[in-house]
């Protein structure tokens, strides 16, 4: 999908809790494109993120995953839309334990429940606050999707790289296809600058296919979850929904006159006015975003100090 010039950009208010000191574009969200006209410039009309949510086809909605305020903002924008979620924080080896979950009565299809049935606890998401978005989504009972791979393929596909997969399932997936060399190039840089540049750039070569993998499954689920339900809402972080190179690559190259539009939730800076310079760009310098929603920053301790303390041992920066 061809994203049009800046010259179309316009500011609406979002539903951003207040801080102190406040940022000027905290509470504001940047539509992108034209995707979302129709009522979210208007002063009662839903925030940008509302519309992006209740929009047709496919809707990717990012987050930086150790920020509250972005879950709970999604949480409040779900009222507005329907069909399928889709979450990044599932791994579609538990499938089987969220459609038993979905099968279950009303009134049983509790949060404990389901945070039981997808040993929650044990994922490594627990650390983070996802607790007003799942809730979100089972008050609406809507259909659950499990977007991210098995764990010990990632592994796999991060050491081996393409051989990490049958042919058939390369070439079904969209794996086959190469990304643009540039793409390719900004996917290894940001790996690099994810490692607080502790490791050569071509030490990723392994890691970025098996970003790719992520990316091209989350499409792959999204997909089918669009066919059985008529729309759906995938929610992953910032770095899978960006449209040069993420899970929409995929969706454009599997299906090119599919309906899809990214927002992202970026956190604001100190001394950073201009909506505009948020705006990711691919290498060839158009938007990879459909639209932006400002929030806080996560309060959050200098995540390249276990990098320079004990490399080996670090984990990489949590953004997307």
């Amino acid at each position: 999908m061809a994203l049009p010039a800046l010259s179309l950009l316009w500011l609406v208010p979002a539903a951003v809790a207040p801080a102190e000191p406040r940022h000027p574009l905290q509470g504001r969200a940047l539509a992108v494109t034209e995707s979302l006209r129709g009522g979210a410039a208007t002063a009662e009309a839903p925030a940008v993120l509302g519309a992006a949510m209740a929009a047709p086809g496919i809707r990717l909605v990012g987050e930086v995953h150790d920020n509250r305020d972005h879950h709970a903002l999604r949480a409040a924008g779900l009222a507005a839309g329907g069909g399928a979620v889709v979450f990044e924080q599932l791994r579609a080896d538990q499938q089987p334990a969220i459609d038993a979950f979905m099968a279950l009565p009303k009134g049983k299809r509790t949060l404990d429940a389901l945070l039981g049935a997808v040993e929650w606890d044990k994922s490594g998401w627990a650390k983070y606050d996802y607790m007003p978005l799942l809730e979100a989504v089972i008050a609406a009972g809507l259909p659950i999707y499990a977007g991210d791979p098995p764990k010990e393929l990632i592994r796999k596909a991060a050491k081996e790289g393409r051989g990490a997969l049958a042919a058939e399932e390369r070439q079904r997936l969209g794996l086959d296809t190469p990304l643009d060399p540039s793409l390719h190039e900004a996917s290894l840089t940001e790996l690099e600058a994810s490692h607080c540049g502790a490791m050569p750039k071509t030490a990723f070569g392994g890691m970025a296919f098996a970003q790719r993998l992520r990316d091209a499954t989350l499409a792959d689920v999204a997909l089918q979850a669009n066919e059985r339900h008529g729309a759906v809402t995938v929610f992953a972080g910032n770095g899978h929904v960006r449209s040069d190179r993420g899970v929409p690559w995929y969706l454009r190259l599997r299906a090119p006159g599919l309906r899809v539009a990214a927002t992202m939730l970026v956190e604001v800076e100190d001394g950073k006015t201009d909506p505009e310079a948020y705006v990711p760009r691919g290498p060839d310098g158009k938007p990879a975003a459909d639209s932006i929603v400002f929030t806080p920053r996560a309060a959050r301790e200098d995540p390249c100090a276990a990098f320079r303390n004990a490399p080996s041992r670090a984990a990489p920066i949590t953004k997307n």
